[in-house]
């Protein structure tokens, strides 16, 4: 179960997408919402030009600022409280990655609950995204919601319901998410569904100095049923009802969107390396992308040692 889950807030309507599942989560368990706001003045305080540019500080404006991010959060908190949920509200000082890290780390947070854009590509590289840079420093599951940009109407969204997919590649790294996926499961009342991808390998077409890849059905067949075997084993250590699925696929992101979007599936729940910056964009990453292109929600862990 949950005790405390943090959602961080910008007062926008997209993040406030967050805060009904967050609640949802919250009555379940009893856990307490910690919503945080972060008060960073070098967002917004103006540059003066010339040879070097200095900034200008305007206490006033900082002041303004401050207020309306108090105000807006105190909303949030009061919104959340009439639902019958316990809720507090805190405004950091700092830039917003390193102040809710040092938020979440120092205050034995079970989840966060936040919103992501699904940007790509290009756009993703040269706006950024608050959401993908905290993952590449948590040490905590982050549940993304995708933000429908509008305010939600009506009561609360239902939690997720169905079927967890739980993407596996025979690593301890990639197991790492399994505890935060049993809980996640539990609260909501999923059903894991344990899935691995199998990727045709390539072999060098000498004397051409190119690779193709090979279509062995009997090689394929053999190591779909190696991970089927493995993921058998994993599931006798998951919820009674956890079901299992061996995939073949040329690409490990497509493979898992395609399970989700063919299944009953209402979330997903893998680890992630957490890359970052040029490295990021130049290697990719297979929770980057399943997070830009998930229709549902996605909870991402980050081991320690990533």
């Amino acid at each position: 179960m949950y005790t405390t889950i943090v959602v961080p807030y910008d007062g926008s309507r997209h993040s406030a997408c967050a805060l009904p599942v967050a609640a949802a989560l919250a009555k379940r368990t009893g856990a307490r919402i910690a919503v945080v706001i972060v008060h960073d003045p070098s967002a917004y305080i103006p540059f003066v030009p010339g040879e070097v540019a200095i900034p200008v500080y305007d206490q006033e404006l900082v002041q303004l600022h401050r207020d309306r991010d108090a105000a807006a959060l105190a909303d949030a908190v009061a919104d959340l409280r009439a639902k019958g949920v316990t809720a507090e509200g805190f405004v950091l000082d700092g830039t917003v990655v390193e102040a809710l890290e040092e938020y979440v780390a120092s205050h034995g947070t079970d989840l966060v609950v936040m919103t992501t854009h699904g940007r790509s590509g290009f756009e993703r590289f040269r706006l950024g995204s608050m959401a993908a840079a905290f993952l590449t420093r948590s040490t905590v599951p982050v549940l993304l919601v995708r933000g429908s940009g509008s305010e939600l109407q009506g009561e609360e969204p239902p939690l997720p319901s169905g079927q967890l997919l739980c993407t596996l590649d025979g690593s301890s790294f990639a197991e790492a998410v399994l505890p935060h996926a049993r809980r996640f499961a539990e609260v909501t009342g999923m059903t894991m569904h344990l899935v691995a991808i199998t990727v045709p390998h390539a072999i060098s077409m000498a004397p051409f100095g190119t690779e193709a890849l090979l279509a062995d059905d009997s090689a394929l067949s053999a190591e779909e049923h190696v991970r089927e075997d493995y993921l058998h084993r994993i599931a006798e250590h998951c919820p009674p009802g956890t079901t299992v699925r061996a995939i073949t696929d040329m690409s490990v992101a497509r493979g898992i969107l395609d399970a989700a979007a063919e299944s009953t599936c209402g979330a997903i729940a893998m680890a992630t390396h957490g890359r970052g910056g040029l490295k990021r964009l130049v290697l990719g990453s297979v929770a980057d992308e399943v997070i830009r292109h998930a229709e549902t929600p996605v909870l991402v862990f980050r081991p320690p040692q990533s």
